[in-house]
């Protein structure tokens, strides 16, 4: 529960956090939904700073009048002139975190509640580590070895920590007072701006910490990372990549970005593939005793905050904390099963194209078309994309436009710059910011897309909400970012000159559907499978979590796809298991998108709707926010609709292959 003005930056700092598409986990087992960066397999992923195809694009943009001259770095100093400015703000909130106690003992009517909401020095606080937050990742996503990162990253936790520890009655304190008195409180007008932040105080379902216990759960939670921050460590800088020899007999380092390109490419064999990604799976196999205990106790971790606040699952506590209809967590993976028999059709469509007589794992990415000329500058990216997402109208362009031609947009990537891309922006002062690892080739456009979907959402809602509803969570942001992909496929479908070209558009959309609702379901499967042998006592080894992993994909991929004994290893090459129940998410996201441009294409005033959902921010029930936008997460025609359009892209690839 985050209803306290002292928690509410964690949440909003793990929202927004998690959009980030770490491209070194890239390869056949996809743990983030940003896909569409992995169409680089189409050409080589380097950095091109001439447009090659100009020409081919300019015919798709000629109804907008193009952005030139686009800045491709951030400029920082528009959050910290220097070192002393940030250290002075860090000093501040040490200083005055303390003011928060003199509420304490007061909070038992409107009157003093309003006035902690809207206290000056509160707020002061909040919009100061709200910006820090920004600042202290962007330095480390940059550079994590720089010495002023890492010491402006030890400033702010301690200065963070500080302010929660000092709020850590508020909650306790409130939920202390009976059910009804609490009812009586938050009915005052006065508080109706805040009537969603505040909502869960009125919640008979609720459970809040004693003050002591939440005192201690604060403390304690700088600690209770070390899994994950031991996970990351050890799977991304100890475990050190194997050799592999190329067919001309040059050798590498088999690193994600390596296997990824071998694994999407028509030229090497399939015994090269292969060869490949036995030698990935190999390499976590000998340790996969060491992932399993690293992810049981995160699990257990997780567990044991569901059990203090009186849940019978971490699933029941998970919803429950985003606001999420329990029946929403399965009603997306039974949806992932209604699609089975035409997933299936499509595999084998793919094998019969291929001209396999067996499909493995490694096999799956293969294009089956290809386009010329696929490498394009930045700003070409930027137009197409942008011309292909014009359909939301004016409002949104704007947005669009004041975001990515100012320096809130790091594009290219650098040897000390992490990999990935994301979108961040906290409170509603300033513009949103964007992160790149622009590669120089076309399909980047729809990874630039995304991450803007992500930045207009931000952009609107902070331009629209007050400082308490200003952040989408991460179930309704993905909505965002994943309408831009679904309509820029759809258009660039719709432009293709010929027949081989909107093949080649056409699977890279069931790309994107199938790595983001099959995929991510399949996780969200595996995860729940963990958790419920976790709850019912039961140990959880690695060995039975490799056989569930192979159980899985069997039923996912069906038999068109073969699996090998070594590919069960796989669920240990996935972070985001790391945040309970975090990935189902990017399926029901994908889900609600495609309902959404689905009607957009049709009906002039679904347009109007979604960007009235955009505006919104998090000021409401994510179902209620998302049937601003005309989508019922619990309506059948929601996921109807949804499985008519893939099975209609099934339908086209399968036509279209067969030519």
């Amino acid at each position: 529960m985050n209803n306290n003005p002292f928690k509410r930056l964690a949440a909003l700092s793990l929202s927004v956090i998690l959009l980030i598409v770490n491209l070194s986990g890239c390869s056949i087992d996809i743990s983030q939904n940003d896909v569409d960066s992995l169409l680089k397999m189409y050409g080589d992923a380097t950095r091109n700073t001439e447009n090659k195809n100009a020409g081919d694009v300019s015919e798709e943009t000629e109804g907008l009048t193009p952005l030139t001259d686009l800045p491709t770095e951030w400029d920082l100093t528009d959050l910290y002139a220097d070192h002393d400015a940030f250290l002075s703000d860090m000093d501040y909130v040490i200083t005055h975190s303390s003011e928060v106690n003199k509420y304490k003992g007061t909070l038992n009517n409107a009157d003093n509640i309003l006035a902690l909401t809207e206290d000056e020095t509160i707020l002061k606080m909040d919009a100061i580590l709200f910006k820090a937050t920004i600042y202290t990742r962007f330095l480390s996503s940059l550079d994590a070895s720089d010495s002023w990162a890492k010491q402006a990253s030890a400033k702010y936790n301690a200065a963070y920590a500080k302010y929660l520890v000092e709020g850590a009655f508020i909650e306790p304190e409130i939920m202390e007072l009976p059910l009804e008195e609490r009812k009586t409180i938050f009915s005052d007008e006065r508080l109706a701006p805040y009537a969603y932040y505040y909502h869960r105080f009125t919640d008979p379902d609720n459970v809040a910490l004693s003050e002591e216990a939440s005192r201690v759960e604060t403390l304690l939670e700088q600690s209770c990372d070390q899994a994950e921050n031991a996970y990351l460590v050890f799977d991304n800088v100890e475990l050190k990549r194997p050799d592999i020899t190329f067919p001309d007999g040059t050798t590498a380092k088999l690193t994600d970005d390596v296997y990824s390109r071998i694994m999407y490419s028509t030229e090497y064999t399939q015994d090269f593939r292969k060869e490949a990604c036995l030698l990935r799976s190999k390499m976590r196999i000998q340790y996969e005793n060491t992932y399993a205990e690293l992810l049981t106790g995160e699990m257990k971790r997780n567990w044991a905050k569901a059990q203090a606040r009186g849940f019978d699952t971490t699933l029941d506590y998970c919803l429950h904390e985003n606001d999420v209809e329990p029946e929403t967590f399965y009603k997306i993976i039974d949806f992932a099963h209604s699609l089975f028999p035409k997933i299936h059709e499509y595999y084998a469509a793919r094998k019969k194209a291929l001209g396999l007589s067996e499909m493995g794992m490694y096999d799956i990415y293969i294009p089956v078309a290809s386009i010329e000329n696929s490498e394009a500058d930045y700003e070409t990216c930027v137009n197409l994309g942008r011309e292909a997402i014009s359909i939301w109208g004016d409002e949104y362009l704007d947005s669009f436009d004041s975001i990515i031609t100012k320096a809130h947009v790091d594009v290219y990537p650098s040897d000390t710059k992490e990999s990935g891309a994301y979108e961040y922006l906290l409170g509603n002062e300033g513009l949103p910011y964007v992160f790149l690892n622009f590669d120089g080739q076309l399909p980047y456009a729809s990874t630039i897309v995304h991450e803007m979907g992500h930045a207009v959402y931000s952009d609107l809602s902070a331009k629209n909400q007050n400082t308490y509803n200003c952040s989408p969570e991460i179930f309704t942001q993905e909505v965002a970012s994943t309408a831009n992909e679904v309509m820029f496929y759809k258009h660039m479908t719709e432009q293709a000159k010929d027949d081989k070209e909107k093949l080649y558009w056409t699977q890279a959309q069931l790309t994107l559907f199938l790595n983001t609702i099959l995929g991510q379901c399949m996780f969200s499967e595996f995860e729940d499978y963990c958790y419920k042998t976790i709850e019912a006592g039961d140990s959880l080894s690695a060995e039975a979590m490799d056989k569930k992993w192979i159980e899985l994909l069997e039923e996912y991929y069906g038999d068109s796809v073969a699996i090998m004994e070594e590919d069960g290893i796989n669920w240990a090459r996935i972070p985001h298991f790391y945040n309970s129940y975090y990935v189902y998410k990017y399926a029901t996201s994908l889900t609600y998108a495609t309902a959404i441009c689905n009607k957009a294409v049709n009906d002039e005033s679904a347009k109007d709707d979604y960007i009235k959902f955009l505006k919104a921010g998090n000021s409401a029930k994510p179902s209620q926010l998302l049937k601003t936008a005309g989508v019922d997460p619990l309506d059948e025609q929601t996921y109807e609709g949804a499985k008519e359009y893939i099975d209609s892209l099934i339908d086209q690839f399968i036509e279209l292959s067969d030519q």
